[in-house]
């Protein structure tokens, strides 16, 4: 069970981030590996209208990234879209796993931190349109594809990952925290 709910906890992370990508590498999954899913929601996922159709939003989003006023616009939109995305892929994935009261928890966990990292990436693209005048937005945006990518597998493949990630983000915003609190 716990290795669900750390599942559903890198994916949730990942949806944040960049939740067609995150949907991109779960429905590969479920299509190349489909003994490791039994869900109906997962063999959707893994479907090639799915697939194509999360490709291409995927694609949009990867443009939309680039330009600063775009893609502050894309995150407000998707402020309503990443949580939910992290829930239901979260639930995709977890959901023949655990029984019903545990896939409940991990969905909305997933939720949760879907919610909170992209709200962490909201306020460090504001922080980098302030300081750099957007000119840093566009490495920002491959950084957080990147992540998104290697998250949502490492959640699938290797859930025990997602606490090391996990770690590294609290001690990452503790020392902003510290530093912002000093200077």
């Amino acid at each position: 069970m716990i290795s669900s709910l750390l599942t559903s906890t890198g994916l949730g992370i990942g949806a944040g981030v960049n939740s067609y990508a995150t949907m991109l590498v779960f429905g590969l999954l479920a299509r190349w590996q489909p003994a490791m899913f039994h869900d109906d929601l997962a063999h959707f996922f893994a479907s090639t209208p799915v697939l194509i159709a999360v490709g291409v939003l995927y694609a949009i989003e990867f443009v939309a990234d680039k330009i600063p006023a775009v893609d502050h616009v894309w995150d407000v939109i998707h402020t309503f879209i990443r949580p939910a995305a992290g829930a239901v892929v979260a639930y995709a994935a977890v959901a023949h796993e655990i029984p019903r009261g545990a896939v409940i928890v991990a969905t909305v966990l997933a939720g949760g931190a879907a919610l909170g990292a992209h709200a962490t990436k909201a306020a460090v693209r504001g922080a980098s349109t302030l300081t750099t005048g957007g000119l840093g937005n566009p490495i920002l945006s491959l950084i957080e594809d990147v992540f998104a990518f290697f998250t949502a597998a490492a959640a699938i493949l290797l859930p025990a990952l997602v606490v090391v990630l996990v770690a590294f983000i609290a001690l990452f915003f503790f020392a902003a925290w510290r530093r912002l609190r000093t200077s």
